[in-house]
């Protein structure tokens, strides 16, 4: 491929919209980006990055966003002009006027125009745009993916494919007059005759019958112009073509009609509404915060440094819908901020100060004891290849900001060098933000306090594990962690700001601290790109000047000190208070120590795991090639497509903007219809995840300082209030398939010690029967024995000893489909039964169980009055998908309303589990440690002599979380691996 020479200033950018629009609905079509309150924000995600790629990497002169008008002359010439496009839904139509809804807002905010002309496509508009950019002197560049406008490639016009960003990213591809060619193998002014010849089966364009892409590209370099091939038909020796033209002479010159670009529509070019100007930042952030793009609110100024106190008015919030959880009735002023000496903004009402010296540190913990509390943050660098990573367990801590109050703030430095920039290329190359500046500007040497483990610093070790020095911090668990890889057991945690977020508003994007000052103090914090700048290039923490250090550290523990301010009444008024402080914050403390403790594998049975399972995958593969009848690459889904739904003929479950689906829940569908291949497909996609995500993962992330694995546990991801775990994610590995329980084998303790597991027993359906009261279930739980079994008695009508396998297994799939609020239609699929059956065993169980189905209505009912469901100990989960257009999504919210009090329940319960466990073990002396946390699982190592000792204890605590109208159960084992502490 030819190299494109870029187009020089001054330049102006077309941007085909519709087609970026279309192409960022589709592409999350199965599972769209939604906020808290369930709007698909897709469209605008897609967009809003586009933007933000296109304005900062290009940075145009001139620019224009360029939509279609409705109905154009191509349809009165051609009524099936697009006929072909499959409709979307009266549900996905609506999600799709409300994100070009929201695109307007964009580019409003943007200050970009949008052009129209009426009778007249998009395409029309821009290359009548581009004709005229080139005659006034502008280079012009095409932003469209679109290859109709191939024809308009000439001198002064580009066309810019702009790929996309993300994990999956697409480079951005330039075509100009070099390599205009290559993508269609026809120069420009061919490209409408080629497409008149193919057609373009995306509009309908009709084309030529029997004639394809190498056919064509033929034709045109023989013969020329369509009009010249339809007047040399004669002379085409191959019969196919000729005879193809002969019969649709006409479809071909009615495409060519179709397919050309008009220049010359009324439309007028007038650099002065073109021109970039800077986006209107109050418009962007509200916004942003209205869409919950966090990670796009760090961009937006509006707050930023200026000489002096800001004073710029804010733009009042919207009012929050009955089902938004609880937030300010307007947006705050924006603080006032200033840039001092260090480079990095500082708000103005703010002292902050460098403690780098023993008599500033006894001032220090002298004020600490006159203040009811304080906030800390610990800076850190993880390591020297990837200073930007974060894991608690491998940082080293770099410093320590302590403030007293809002506004005085003082940050420690331990361990900050000195960078003259000599070998960096980030500061040669001024990539690496703030600091590097200052760097380059002559930094001076910094001044650290000594370690925690000198006798200088055993006064401020002390203040920190004094438990009576009350502390605030935000995400304190990292805080923790890196104060005891320091030497210190950090004691007296009372509030978490992160965690106070997550209480209010359970359903948020994001609880980090940059968000919540925006939206709660009207505040753009400095993020840590604009400090030590990003990617490859970027700085670590250690080589900060400690002034810029100092800046931006006490801004976050400033920041947290007044969040506090703000959060604790919002939940207090609101009654959600104790469940932080009760619940939530005293658990911190309880997976810091689990986090730290880590748990070890055994090395040599993860080594013999490998061969055994590249064997078991081997072999499914071989049994996949004789179902297909030929060798494929099975992890290709363009191949997997022709497979199965051309070659064998499967029918299509479901389309992508790809073709076909071949995702899970498809193969799920036709494997449960019989298929054999599917059902192979998902056992290769079992054990090729298995492989990659354990087998070979987690022997490299054993730690060298204990030759343990450490997971982490993160307590604000799940709106239902569950704990998830990752790097690695040890809560997701099978255990009822025997490969599953092989990987878990390889868990072990520590030498000459045991496991033991502890796992309550159906903990939500005994919660169900609580909460729902319902005399029938909680009857059958009282009498002990299999609740399954006892259920299906009920439900059939028979007498227990008559209950079969069959109809015990049914009665189970009935019970855990009732949770989780599956209708007939999923029913009837897991029992391979018709829906008429599955509807009748749903009626027949809610028939005998009456109280379950009121308890679950009633659910429905109180979310849809008051915007929100809670848990038996007052958790909240705000379900605002309740109040959509769309079907589909209100019935997921009244699924989520009847589920969420169960589910929130059980979470709760096994977090107050924890808590009693963890309490105990200090009080009793017990050498014995708990290690992880699955589910409505407890996993802990032990010596052999406490093993009666801690299961006394571990039953006592589990078994008393809760008093419930029905019995708590624990079920334990003990073994020398976890699947034989689970036998």
């Amino acid at each position: 491929m030819a190299d494109v020479t870029l187009p020089p200033s001054p330049r102006l950018f077309l941007v085909d919209g519709y087609a970026l629009i279309y192409r960022a609905f589709f592409a999350l079509m199965q599972r769209p980006l939604t906020t808290s309150r369930g709007e698909n924000s897709s469209i605008a995600w897609g967009v809003a990055n586009f933007l933000k790629r296109l304005l900062n990497t290009h940075k145009p002169e001139l620019l224009a966003w360029v939509h279609d008008s409705g109905a154009t002359f191509r349809d009165e010439l051609y009524p099936d002009y697009k006929a072909t496009r499959e409709r979307l839904t009266d549900d996905l139509q609506a999600d799709f006027d409300q994100g070009l809804e929201r695109v307007m807002q964009l580019l409003a905010a943007y200050d970009i125009p949008v052009l129209t002309a009426e009778g007249f496509e998009a395409d029309d508009v821009i290359g009548t745009m581009a004709r005229k950019g080139v005659a006034a002197g502008y280079n012009v560049v095409i932003v469209s993916g679109d290859k109709d406008f191939q024809q308009l490639v000439r001198p002064g016009v580009w066309l810019l494919n702009p790929g996309r960003g993300g994990p999956a990213s697409v480079e951005e591809n330039w075509v100009g007059v070099e390599n205009a060619n290559d993508r269609l193998g026809v120069p420009p002014e061919r490209v409408i005759d080629y497409l008149a010849l193919v057609g373009d089966s995306s509009d309908n364009v009709p084309g030529v019958k029997g004639i394809g892409e190498k056919g064509a590209i033929e034709l045109i370099n023989q013969f020329g112009a369509l009009e010249e091939i339809i007047a040399h038909v004669h002379e085409i020796t191959k019969k196919r073509p000729r005879e193809a033209l002969l019969q649709y002479e006409a479809e071909a010159r009615l495409s060519k009609q179709l397919v050309t670009i008009h220049e010359d529509v009324p439309v007028e070019l007038d650099p002065t509404k073109l021109q970039v100007n800077a986006p209107n930042a109050e418009a962007l952030r509200a916004l942003y915060l209205e869409l919950e793009f966090s990670s796009l609110l760090k961009d937006v100024g509006g707050t930023g440094a200026t000489a002096g106190p800001s004073s710029a008015p804010a733009a009042a919030a919207p009012a929050p819908p009955a089902s938004r959880a609880p937030s300010l009735a307007d947006r705050p002023a924006p603080l006032p901020v200033v840039r001092g000496e260090s480079g990095v903004p500082v708000l103005a009402d703010a002292v902050y100060r460098t403690v780098d010296s023993l008599d500033a540190l006894t001032a220090l913990l002298a004020r600490v004891r006159e203040v009811p509390y304080i906030a800390i943050d610990t800076e850190t660098i993880t390591d020297a290849d990837a200073p930007y990573a974060i894991d608690a367990m491998r940082a080293q801590l770099v410093g320590l900001s302590v403030a007293v109050r809002a506004g005085e703030a003082y940050y420690l430095p331990f361990r900050h060098r000195r960078e003259d920039g000599g070998g960096n290329l980030a500061l040669l190359s001024g990539d690496a933000g703030i600091a590097g500046q200052r760097i380059n500007a002559g930094a001076p040497e910094p001044v650290n306090l000594p370690s925690f483990d000198s006798a200088a610093c055993a006064p401020l070790r002390a203040m920190l594990e004094d438990a009576s020095v009350k502390k605030i911090a935000q995400n304190a668990k990292y805080d923790v962690l890196v104060l005891r890889g320091a030497g210190v057991r950090l004691a007296g945690l009372e509030f978490d700001t992160m965690l106070a977020s997550y209480v209010l508003d359970p359903g948020r994007r994001s609880h980090g601290l940059d968000l919540l000052a925006l939206e709660f103090l009207g505040h753009t914090m400095t993020a840590y790109e604009q400090l030590c700048g990003k990617g490859k290039t970027q700085l670590g923490f250690d080589v900060v000047p400690v002034d810029a250090a100092r800046d931006y550290s006490c801004e976050d523990v400033d920041v947290t000190m007044r969040m506090r301010g703000v959060l604790e009444p919002l939940l207090a008024s609101h009654e959600m208070l104790s469940l932080l402080l009760t619940m939530e914050v005293p658990l911190v403390s309880v997976l810091a120590d689990m986090e730290y403790d880590g748990i070890a594998i055994n090395l040599a049975w993860f080594d013999s795991l490998k061969t055994r399972f590249r064997a078991e995958r081997e072999r499914v593969e071989q049994a996949i090639y004789a179902e297909a009848g030929h060798e494929f690459n099975i992890n290709s889904n363009p191949q997997l497509r022709t497979v199965l739904f051309e070659e064998l003929g499967l029918p299509v479950k479901k389309k992508t903007a790809t073709g076909p689906s071949t995702d899970a829940s498809v193969l799920q569908e036709l494997a449960e219809e019989g298929h054999t291949l599917p059902t192979l497909l998902m056992e290769y996609r079992e054990i090729f995840k298995l492989e990659g995500t354990y087998i070979d993962a987690l022997p490299r992330l054993v730690h060298p300082r204990d030759h343990r694995l450490h997971t982490s546990y993160n307590q604000t991801v799940a709106a239902t209030g569950r704990l998830s775990s990752s790097d690695p994610n040890l809560q997701n590995i099978p255990s009822r398939r025997e490969l599953g329980r092989e990987i878990r084998r390889g868990f072990v303790p520590r030498e000459g010690w045991r496991l033991l597991s502890a796992d309550y027993s159906q903990i939500e359906l005994r919660l169900l029967a609580h909460l729902s009261a319902d005399p029938a279930f909680v009857t059958a739980f009282r009498a002990g024995g299999d609740i399954h079994k006892q259920t299906a008695a009920i439900i059939f009508g028979v007498s227990l000893v008559d209950v079969t396998s069959e109809m015990r297994a049914r009665a189970k799939t009935i019970n855990f489909a009732t949770i989780y609020g599956q209708g007939a239609h999923a029913l009837s699929r897991q029992l391979r039964i018709s829906h008429a059956e599955a509807k009748a065993f749903i009626d027949t169980y809610f028939e005998r169980f009456a109280g379950v189905k009121g308890f679950l209505d009633d659910c429905v009912t109180v979310a849809k009055q008051k915007g929100y469901v809670e848990t038996l100990f007052k958790r909240r989960r705000y379900i605002p998908e309740l109040k959509e257009r769309n079907f589909n999504i209100r019935a997921f919210g009244e699924r989520v309303a009847a589920n969420a009090p169960i589910q929130g329940s059980a979470a709760d319960l096994i977090k107050i589990a924890m808590i009693r466990v963890h309490e105990a073990l200090a009080s009793e002396g017990l050498a014995a440690r708990m290690l992880l946390q699955v589910h409505d699982e407890l996993v802990f190592e032990l010596p052999p002599e406490e093993e009666g000792a801690l299961a006394a204890l571990v039953k006592r605590e589990m078994e008393g979380a809760a008093t419930l109208n029905v019995p708590l159960l624990v079920e334990m084992g003990i073994g020398t691996d976890w699947v034989s502490a689970k036998s």
